[in-house]
């Protein structure tokens, strides 16, 4: 090890070559212009490195760098120029400044838990592949700022991909202790909706230090090929800690950048597809627990859900046409747990998104499968996030949501038309929407029970409509086509597969496709869909498509 505690200076042109530890304690340690400390060990200084000479980090095996802990915001005294050439890389143990140039020769400098500080002017030459700041852990590349600045470039990457990220700021108030910084991780960002199809491999943390104020904005590159999905669906976005947003992004497929922009201190950057989300509550009446707005999870605790769509899949899916809806949904391995609360999934519904600017015919945009909770919301295929509508501009949809064995329920086109957004902030409830929301009138197009509206059950045979006479009826289609003819079978349910194959006759949720005997179909829809009368019907009203 090198201790050096009295003043060392180097002369022009002389070079001073550690080939063990350099470590400066407490002393004034000044490399004139032109010459270079060569350092093949570690380095570890309490004290900033003076004058404009340079430290070349030439070791062959791992070095690691620590400026100690030094400064009130950057916590790192400075080196004021150095070069990495080393292939086997440095890594930090301490936070490290450099304050006019970084050179990369060699090597990468791994960040670890530390953050690495470029000066205000400070330059970076030739970073590349596999020659950059990796931002391994939690600590940050970052720019210090005195005012607004633009185009501050942090060389950060991940594995041997250089993905640097440009910062810019503006209109805030700075001071002497500002920064900026960034990391860039080698992932889709994790608070990407799980439906996001077509994205950027990487993502971007970035964040502001002592800066009140003002916008971050960032100008991410990606490799080529550094994506998923289709790369011309890509937009560059920013995320708040809450919400995605479009404001202030931009992409350059040619240049591999995306944009985004923040009005907060941290966020992230990522480019991905534009989206749209929907949240919204519908409650099924044959899955009614008869209080409050809540219903039965039967089917799920007893393991009698699919696990993938199943409006795709016969029977359902010559009555359900999917739009512009390629990928399947698949639930999450943890959709279906229970989670002891009104999150437990009921069922699987299916909406339409409807652009009532377009001619009938053409009015549906975006189909999809999602996940029922108890309480009536509906979620995507976590069991969390909303209805996730793919490479759509914000706008007003009429929503219609539709059941197996349900008959369905949409919003009135001429009253309201739901706002879709990438952060909604209203629910669209149709269990507690102003009739004059809802598509037709109450005791036709929806029921009431306890004060909720909710889908008429019932509707076994797929048809649009209910009743136990005429032909069409439901109850022939259960006995003939579900029970084989056979007047007192039982189809029991008992596997997903049990769910397609008859489960569309289970129309009141008891895991028993029958017509006689107690709890059976055919009285559900005489006693409670039909409420006694035998002749009665109800027919399914939604606005033309």
């Amino acid at each position: 090890m090198r201790r050096l505690i009295p003043t060392l200076a180097l002369g022009l042109g002389s070079c001073l070559a550690s080939q063990a530890q350099l470590y400066i304690d407490n002393a004034t340690f000044f490399i004139e212009t032109g010459a270079t400390v060569t350092v093949q060990g570690d380095l570890t200084s309490n004290v900033s490195i003076q004058g404009p000479g340079k430290i070349l980090l030439k070791g062959s095996t791992l070095q690691n760098v620590n400026m100690n802990n030094g400064g009130a915001v950057t916590n790192a005294y400075t080196i004021p120029n150095l070069e990495v050439d080393n292939a086997a890389n440095v890594a930090l143990t301490g936070n490290v400044k450099v304050g006019t140039n970084l050179t990369f020769t060699t090597g990468k400098i791994q960040a670890g838990n530390f953050n690495f500080v470029l000066a205000n002017l400070a330059t970076v030459t030739t970073p590349g592949a596999g020659k950059f700041i990796e931002t391994n852990g939690t600590g940050y590349a970052q720019r210090e700022l005195a005012a607004a600045s633009a185009n501050l470039l942090l060389p950060v990457g991940t594995g041997s991909n250089y993905t640097p990220i440009s910062l810019s700021h503006a209109g805030g108030t700075y001071s002497a202790t500002s920064l900026v910084g960034a990391q860039s991780k080698l992932a889709k960002s994790p608070n990407a909706h799980p439906r996001t199809e077509s994205y950027t491999n990487d993502y971007w943390p970035v964040a502001s230090t002592n800066i009140t104020g003002g916008t971050l904005t960032g100008v991410g590159t990606y490799n080529d090929p550094g994506f998923t999905g289709t790369e011309t669906d890509i937009r560059g976005m920013s995320f708040n800690g809450t919400d995605w947003t479009l404001t202030g992004g931009n992409q350059d497929f040619a240049a591999n950048t995306v944009t985004g922009q923040l009005s907060v201190a941290s966020g992230q950057i990522f480019g991905m597809n534009r989206f749209l989300l929907l949240r919204s509550k519908v409650l099924l009446q044959g899955a009614y627990s008869g209080s409050g707005s809540v219903m039965n999870d039967t089917y799920r605790s007893f393991g009698l859900l699919p696990t993938t769509d199943p409006y795709r899949v016969a029977p359902y899916n010559t009555a359900f046409i999917q739009v512009n809806n390629a990928v399947a949904e698949t639930a999450t391995p943890t959709a279906f747990n229970d989670f002891a609360t009104n999150q437990n999934v009921v069922d699987w519904v299916f909406i339409e998104l409807r652009d009532e600017t377009q001619a009938v015919g053409s009015k549906v945009v975006q189909t999809r499968s999602g996940l029922l909770q108890k309480d009536g919301t509906i979620v995507d295929i976590d069991n969390g996030s909303p209805i996730y509508f793919k490479n759509l501009n914000a706008a007003n949809y009429t929503v219609v949501v539709r059941h197996r064995n349900h008959l369905g329920i949409g919003t009135n086109p001429a009253n309201f038309n739901a706002a879709l957004s990438l952060s909604p902030s209203a629910i669209l409830d149709f269990t507690t929407a102003p009739d004059a929301n809802v598509f037709g009138t109450s005791g036709s197009a929806y029921t009431t029970a306890n004060g909720f509206k909710m889908l008429w059950a019932g509707n076994a045979n797929l048809n649009g409509n209910v009743k136990i006479n005429g032909g069409g009826n439901d109850p022939d289609f259960i006995l003939n086509t579900l029970l084989g003819g056979v007047t007192n079978a039982t189809n029991n349910l008992t596997t997903p597969a049990h769910y397609l194959t008859w489960g569309q006759g289970d129309v009141n949720f008891n895991r028993n496709v029958k017509i006689n005997g107690g709890g059976n179909d055919k009285d559900y829809i005489l006693n409670t869909v039909l409420a006694g009368v035998v002749n009665a019907s109800r027919t399914e009203a939604l606005p033309a498509k």
